[in-house]
């Protein structure tokens, strides 16, 4: 039986936050699990949306960097898209606009991007 490699990562400056703010005897990779477990409870909650809606928002995205600054303004990149007619970008940003942070990341998790 190998031995499995140990993960290297790293600490970018969310990580190097996250390190900073440990408390007195947590360990960072707790630290993390305990971030990936809350992220993945976000995850599960998707905000219903058609495959129409879910097509034109992965066409928006295809081939962007999905960063934090994109998913905050999902709604504009949503507005000006070529993905559908006005109308239909129009009224998707509208319920993109009315939705938390927390659903846009699940919304974008959703389709993989």
């Amino acid at each position: 039986m190998s031995k499995q490699k140990r993960p290297s990562i790293y600490l970018n400056p969310p990580l190097e936050k996250v390190q900073a703010a440990l408390r007195e005897g947590q360990s960072f990779s707790a630290r993390l699990g305990e971030i990936a477990e809350r992220y993945a409870l976000i995850c599960r909650q998707v905000p219903e949306l058609t495959d129409s809606e879910r097509n034109i928002i992965g066409n928006t995205l295809s081939g962007s960097l999905v960063e934090p600054l994109l998913i905050r303004h999902l709604d504009g990149e949503i507005e000006d898209s070529d993905a559908a007619d006005e109308s239909t970008l129009r009224d998707l940003a509208e319920r993109i606009r009315g939705m938390s942070i927390a659903d846009r990341v699940a919304l974008v998790e959703s389709l993989d991007m």
